[in-house]
């Protein structure tokens, strides 16, 4: 947002964002979209495209992403998923998508945040973002996110499950979003749990939406019914999920995800069955929280930290063979990416489309500055050129991931 020279300002800067937001939605609700299509039926990237084998790309995007913390990404639609933040980081509850074929980030939806100084500007600024209502245009209020957002693909639209108001979807066509169950009005129509111990992904077997409760007595499946519009219990938690913090990316040659734990190490996890199996890890590896399947290449791609100081990491990646579970430690010439969180949250997604994996990258936090939050970069990684015996696109697509 730039800076603010003060409280005054920062409210006169509210009303403005506020009244062009209701503008918007006024008229979508008459029927016309919030914003056009984004541009993404154009050609493919030629950067992307011409990215050596093992080989990190900082790109030089238009327009920059927010500095979200505690706060991860998810690729659909051929576009890069980007919402959350509070706490010591962005404060907007804009969303932002990352289109790979225009290298440019599209502000999908104009910013708000609560009144300076009320309840839900504490609770946002002094925390995960808890507030207790919507903005004045009846959107979500930002909050961590981790990895509460899938993809689904028959829908075309992000699935979002946020701790405060509830249970949405975001139409990036359209830039709306939909309030599924509001968790403000009915406390129980929606599971609880914490941000950092509730996971959401999509099921292909069930074609719909799931999320895992890892904590306290809440801690249980439950899969989202959208004739109903209401979370059905399946079941409890694995025991090996409850109090743990863990991301996923599926893997269609097993009709499993890949989970990666911060307590408990690997696993393939059949969600139908709600079956973990371990599955062995490097060290290196140990509570990695970035990891994609490529299809062209068959095999998981996660991040491993490395310390480059108090404040500073890096990363590198390992690729996992998804036939013959081997972990293969990579090494990418040149530059890689680095900063305060490089690697945290699910913010390495793959792009089936340009077959490279995309990652937001915070760099570092800006103390003064209350509403951008920090410095963010943009990378892509390519692990190997696809072959002709390379895995199709639609693949990707239909897993959702």
């Amino acid at each position: 947002m730039g800076r603010l020279s003060g409280k005054r300002d920062v409210m006169h800067k509210t009303m403005f964002v506020s009244l062009v937001a209701v503008t918007l939605a006024a008229a979508a609700q008459a029927g016309e979209p919030a914003a056009t299509r984004p541009a993404r039926e154009g050609p493919l990237n030629p950067k992307l495209m011409a990215l050596p084998d093992n080989t990190w790309l900082r790109l030089q995007p238009e327009g920059m992403a927010k500095a979200r913390t505690y706060s991860g990404a998810c690729m659909g639609g051929g576009l890069l998923w980007h919402f959350g933040g509070a706490h010591r980081s962005y404060k907007g509850n804009d969303v932002q998508l990352y289109d790979p074929r225009a290298n440019r980030w599209i502000q999908a939806t104009p910013p708000e945040w609560p009144k300076v100084g009320s309840n839900d500007w504490k609770a946002l600024i002094g925390g995960g973002g808890m507030t207790a209502s919507l903005s004045p245009t009846g959107r979500p209020y930002t909050e961590h996110t981790y990895q509460q957002v899938c993809w689904q693909p028959g829908r075309r639209r992000f699935f979002v499950v946020l701790l405060s108001s509830g249970t949405w979807e975001f139409d990036p066509a359209r830039r709306q979003w939909l309030h599924l169950v509001n968790r403000l009005k009915d406390r129980s129509a929606q599971p609880g749990g914490s941000w950092a111990q509730n996971h959401v992904l999509y099921e292909p077997a069930f074609e719909a939406p799931v999320l895992t409760v890892g904590s306290g007595g809440a801690a249980a499946m439950h899969r989202f019914d959208h004739a109903k519009r209401q979370w059905t219990r399946l079941g409890p938690t694995p025991a090996e999920l409850k109090w743990n913090e863990f991301y996923s990316t599926y893997v269609p040659d097993w009709d499993c995800h890949l989970l990666s734990t911060a307590r408990k190490g690997w696993f393939k996890f059949h969600v139908p069955t709600r079956k973990l199996t371990p599955v062995q890890a490097p060290d290196a590896l140990k509570a990695a929280q970035s990891l994609s399947y490529d299809a062209d290449s068959q095999v998981v791609i996660a991040l491993a930290s490395r310390k480059l100081g108090e404040y500073r990491q890096t990363v590198t990646p390992w690729a996992l063979d998804v036939k013959t579970l081997r972990w293969t430690e990579l090494r990418p010439a040149g530059s890689a990416p680095a900063g305060q969180t490089t690697g945290q949250w699910a913010t390495l997604w793959y792009d089936g489309d340009h077959n490279v994996h995309l990652l937001v990258n915070f760099v570092r936090r800006e103390r003064k500055e209350l509403f951008d939050g920090g410095v963010t970069e943009t990378w892509a990684y390519r692990y190997k050129r696809a072959g002709q015996e390379g895995r199709k696109v639609e693949e990707v697509k239909k897993s959702g991931r």
